[in-house]
């Protein structure tokens, strides 16, 4: 079975479960109006609940998927206040419609003298019994809400935690932390003030691994310290200072994001990327926006040669893709593609 069919399979298994629940809580209701009348009209009692159970219908729907998620989880509880009360008028209204021009003359003969106005009913007793049924609707939504979202945040603390130790085995091995040292102490002598701040950058490393990326989010200029701290460790190995060109744009302060999203395309283009091509070989370009950020990086690559991994594991590119499915569900954009020679990642974020 394919992607396709699945996907309308389990679209049809809901509108099943839509179904079914409605008509479950009309039968209940009608089962709860037979239980206390026993010379209950059982044709106008279900006819009348069916048509005012589309009012109740309605409201649910336009409450529970256009309501809740663009305005109550964003936490834009005025906006949601302020449709929320007209749209609940609105409904009352509808409800009045069908039972007083609709159902009353239909199955009610006589029901003016009987019942009086349109508004013999307090409007407050439509409004607790259309949105009782809405608040039922509502939990079992929120319920699922709870529990995917429960589910998501297990699965990226797994991500992770799965980053951290890949992280840690990367740029914290015997590997890396011998040729750093060793690239340090060749400067030693000869450029000791490079030495120095070549040491102050690799305590910043192991620094942010070993404390700052244990919260789920981090100030954005702190990652980019940490980014920097890295890439320069790493231009030490290079004799031509241009070989890495790296381009910071716009204001990054007051913004913050989930720690160790860049560094992978980073490492990927310094393991993977051609060293012996003319400057520059890596290039490296983030861009902060007011509401969102582009992130590329750009290295060169032997097409023909292929992008043959080294002995030292990677964070891999397939967690990180799936860390900002986690991370960011429809606030992304990843791109990565190989094109004329060149490897380029391109990563658009919304704040």
């Amino acid at each position: 079975m394919n992607i396709e069919n699945q996907h309308l399979n389990f679209k049809g298994s809901r509108i099943v479960l839509h179904v079914l629940f409605w008509i479950g809580y009309i039968l209940f209701v009608y089962l709860q109006h037979a239980l206390f009348d026993k010379n209950i009209n059982t044709e106008a009692s279900l006819v009348s609940l069916t048509l005012t159970a589309l009012v109740d219908i309605a409201a649910s729907y336009f409450t529970v998927y256009f309501l809740l998620p663009r305005f109550l989880f964003k936490r834009k509880y005025w906006q949601f206040a302020i449709l929320f009360l007209p749209s609940a008028a609105i409904f009352i209204i509808l409800q009045r419609v069908l039972l007083y021009y609709v159902i009353y003359p239909t199955y009610f003969p006589g029901f003016e003298e009987k019942m009086g106005s349109f508004w013999h009913i307090n409007p407050f007793y439509s409004f607790i019994n259309i949105y009782t049924v809405v608040g039922l609707f509502a939990s079992i939504k929120l319920l699922k809400y709870w529990y995917r979202n429960q589910q998501v945040k297990a699965e990226l603390e797994n991500k992770n935690k799965t980053s951290e130790l890949a992280l840690l085995r990367t740029q914290l091995n015997p590997h890396f932390l011998f040729n750093t040292l060793n690239n340090i102490d060749s400067l030693i002598l000869t450029k000791p003030q490079k030495a120095s701040d070549a040491i102050i950058k690799l305590s910043d490393i192991m620094r942010f691994m070993l404390y700052d990326t244990s919260t789920d989010i981090v100030p954005l200029d702190k990652e980019i310290n940490y980014l920097k701290s890295y890439i320069s460790l790493q231009q030490i190995r290079f004799k031509d200072p241009g070989f890495v060109k790296v381009n910071l744009e716009g204001t990054c302060l007051g913004k913050t994001i989930a720690p160790m999203l860049f560094i992978p395309f980073v490492e990927n283009a310094f393991k993977h990327g051609q060293k012996n091509v003319a400057a520059p070989g890596i290039k490296i370009r983030l861009e902060c926006l007011k509401d969102s950020l582009n992130f590329e990086v750009i290295n060169r690559v032997d097409v023909s040669a292929g992008m043959n991994k080294d002995s030292t594991p990677g964070i891999g590119l397939a967690n990180t893709k799936r860390r900002l499915e986690l991370l960011y569900p429809g606030r992304h954009k990843l791109s990565i593609k190989t094109e004329n020679g060149y490897y380029v990642s391109l990563l658009h974020i919304k704040f």
